[in-house]
């Protein structure tokens, strides 16, 4: 087995591991973060396959353009998954005590 040949498959295998992990994940950031490095995976595979333009387009408009597009769309959205936040809750109750006669 030929060294390229090698690093083709521990590459692709990596990809789909970090693919399952998007899926995976409970955590939105985190399985945005592995979907990161899946288009990243994505983009060596193509450069393995002797596409390096596809692979500079797979790096900069993937994993520079769109994954980031998606992380600023996570934090800056606010989304109560869980429980709520202390400073709410802090907030809360000191409107509960003004409100108390």
């Amino acid at each position: 087995m030929d060294g390229t040949l090698f690093f083709f498959i521990i590459f692709a295998a990596l990809t789909v591991g970090c693919a399952m992990m998007v899926l995976i994940s409970k955590d939105i950031v985190r399985s945005v973060v592995w979907l990161a490095a899946t288009f990243l995976g994505v983009g060596i595979l193509y450069l393995f396959l002797n596409a390096e333009y596809l692979f500079l387009i797979q790096i900069l408009v993937y994993v520079g353009a769109i994954n980031v597009l998606i992380l600023f769309g996570i934090m800056l959205t606010k989304r109560r998954m869980g429980k709520e936040d202390a400073c709410e809750e802090y907030e809360q109750n000191i409107v509960k005590r003004r409100r108390s006669p």
